[in-house]
């Protein structure tokens, strides 16, 4: 896999990890029903000083009614809008997406999310604490050597199981 590949990959999974983000600390349910994003104009600004390299998925997703569908939307649109061509090569971000790699760190974030919702429930952590977290859970030995008996599987089921 080539270092251009892997950089992509990982400006995808970044992208994925804040969407997911997002959705963990700022879902709520308006008086209609249903769940929507809603980010205080105060996380707002925070959010543009920060990271204003995701304030259009920001955008896009604040305020309103939010899915499991609404979100792989807005994400691939992102993608499509914001960073292929752009800061990932032309043309890349569906053989990264389909990879058996970024399915294997998408596996694993989804279970380390489910694994500690507890602890980052607990209180509000930033997009930075998460993504240290993350890092510092997905380098430990145990989790390396998971993560290689699941590399030497067969992916696809991996694929039904995180979505």
């Amino acid at each position: 896999m080539s270092t251009a590949f892997q950089q992509a990959a990982q400006r995808i999974l970044e992208l994925v990890m804040f969407e997911n983000w997002l959705r963990f600390y700022f879902i709520s349910e308006p008086a209609a029903g249903g769940l929507a994003l809603a980010v205080p104009e105060q996380g707002i600004v925070r959010l543009r000083e920060q990271y204003p390299q995701f304030m259009p998925l920001v955008e896009e997703l604040n305020g309103k009614e939010i899915s499991f569908e609404r979100s792989r939307q807005a994400v691939c649109a992102f993608v499509a809008t914001q960073l292929e061509g752009k800061i990932i090569a032309s043309n890349t971000a569906g053989s990264v997406l389909d990879s058996t790699g970024f399915q294997l760190e998408m596996h694993l974030f989804n279970s380390w999310v489910q694994g500690h919702e507890e602890q980052l429930d607990r209180k509000f952590l930033d997009f930075s604490a998460w993504k240290r977290l993350f890092a510092e859970w997905r380098n430990s030995g145990k989790v390396q050597e998971w993560a290689a008996d699941l590399a030497a599987l067969d992916l696809t089921e991996l694929n039904t199981t995180t979505q």
